[in-house]
């Protein structure tokens, strides 16, 4: 194959527009058939057995709920994407989630939370379950009544018809049952999901927890019921945490798997949101060593299998095509599909599929906007690169604030270099300004530990206090070294 010609200016710019669109994509996955990766964790996520899918913010909860609603809506069987899956056909139903049609909006959620029970929560999801599988399934016969009717008037006022379902609470389960026995007959499993439960208890986390563990508890009790209704709940990792320390949301580890990204698919997602550029996988098909994509009739264009750290389709070649084999020079360098995992995960190691693709697309806007400086086939270069961490991480910390206030509080490391002794990170913790919605007060020891907690801070063996990249430059907090930036 004759060596492709360098890239003129407006290819390069127009290559770098099209890069610089991907973040769109990260934030709305507006086409979920076209950029959703189906992986082997999915397909272990939706199997039959499998009651919770677990991950931090981010982590492809939601994209799987998405892309199984596009399946569904295009009529699409799942089992022709996850073919390892038992046979037989899936209906899925949902549950709950934040813009699914009839469902009790939170801030009503909240305030029925104020007054009720244990057991009235169980009761409203199992009566809630009840309707919403009324008006989606074949299966479902007439409610019972007086339940019936009150839901059919008012499906999302649980107030309105709470009260009756605890009366008719014993014949809504036999009606369950009779669900379930229509659905084994069929040969049929019917899902039913559940996404969004952190947007209950905004203001109350112990009104979040009381419905996460009653709906845990619920199907735990239901999963050893029933052989063909079987549910999916969508949850992130710290609300699971909190709720399984209740015996019987405990119980449930055996039935869930965790989200959790591997490097190797996080380039295997990048370069399936690439194959929707038709230009951008023309230039990936140009390389010496072309990356082969597969088409797929429904799914579209599909990356490698494997992708391999090193070797002639690799990380190691995709990065080196785009940006460079290495990034900074001397001492300092070090290889380039190395580099950027390690400067996107947070303090546990964990990377989120969002971040690759906003670090590329924000590095491209950039390139773009003040003018490209790669040469030959390259898009970026790896000053280019390191400048799109800024807005990465700050993207990563807006996401992060929208659940978990207490990271406000990393206003107060402004100016700071890490690592940093304990001492001064708790004394300015507790002065921050998240410091009025967060419930910690001033407390800046209980500020950290919750930061810890979730991967945002870590502390070090000596001691000291460190700050991941993907944190670090979305607050201006200083380190020692590195990449200089464009000017």
């Amino acid at each position: 194959m004759s060596q492709a010609p360098p890239l003129q200016d407006a290819e390069r710019n127009a290559l770098l527009d099209q890069l610089a669109r991907l973040s769109s994509d990260a934030d709305a996955m507006s086409d979920d058939l076209r950029t959703f990766l189906p992986l082997h964790a999915y397909t272990q996520a939706i199997h039959p057995r499998t009651v919770l899918v677990r991950g931090e913010r981010g982590a492809g909860k939601s994209a799987l709920f998405k892309f199984l609603r596009a399946l569904k809506y295009e009529s699409i069987p799942v089992r022709s994407v996850f073919r390892d899956l038992p046979e037989g056909e899936i209906r899925w139903v949902e549950g709950f989630s934040e813009k699914a049609h009839g469902n009790p909006s939170p801030p009503e959620l909240d305030q029925l939370a104020g007054s009720a029970t244990d057991e009235d929560l169980r009761t409203f999801w199992i009566a809630h379950l009840s309707g919403c599988l009324s008006r989606e399934t074949r299966f479902a016969s007439a409610l019972p009544e007086p339940f019936g009717t009150l839901w059919a008037e008012s499906p999302t006022s649980p107030a309105r018809w709470l009260d009756a379902a605890k009366g008719a609470l014993s014949p809504i389960i036999r009606w369950l049952d009779d669900v379930d026995a229509k659905a084994t007959v069929a040969g049929e499993t019917v899902a039913v999901t559940y996404d969004h439960l952190d947007k209950l208890g905004q203001y109350d986390a112990g009104i979040r927890e009381k419905y996460v563990s009653t709906l845990l508890a619920t199907w735990l009790t239901f999963s050893n019921r029933y052989s063909n209704l079987r549910a999916k709940v969508f949850l992130r990792e710290d609300l699971y945490a909190r709720a399984k320390r209740t015996p019987d949301a405990s119980k449930l580890e055996a039935r869930s798997v965790q989200l959790r990204w591997s490097r190797e698919d996080l380039y295997r997602v990048f370069l399936r949101h690439l194959s929707t550029s038709d230009d951008l996988r023309a230039l990936l098909g140009s390389w010496a060593q072309p990356i082969p994509f597969s088409r797929d009739s429904e799914l579209g264009w599909l990356p490698p299998e494997a992708l391999p750290e090193e070797g002639p389709v690799s990380q190691q070649t995709l990065c080196a095509e785009i940006v460079g084999l290495v990034m900074g020079a001397g001492t300092k360098k070090g290889y380039t599909h190395r580099w950027i995992p390690n400067h996107i995960q947070d303090a546990k190691g964990a990377i989120v599929p969002r971040s690759i693709i906003n670090l590329f697309a924000f590095a491209a806007a950039g390139a773009r906007d003040r003018g490209p400086k790669a040469t030959g086939r390259r898009l970026l270069t790896p000053q280019e690169l390191y400048a799109g961490l800024e807005n990465t991480s700050f993207h990563r910390v807006e996401e992060l604030k929208e659940e978990h206030y207490v990271v406000d509080r990393l206003e107060g490391l402004k100016g700071l270099t890490v690592m940093t002794e304990r001492k001064t990170i708790v004394a300015r913790l507790s002065e921050a300004i998240g410091k009025n919605r967060d419930g910690f007060g001033d407390d800046g020891e209980r500020a950290l530990e919750e930061l810890v907690q979730l991967g945002v801070l870590r502390i070090r063996d000596d001691g000291r206090i460190d700050v991941p990249d993907l944190y670090r430059y979305g607050y201006g907090i200083k380190r020692k070294g590195g990449v200089a930036r464009p000017r």
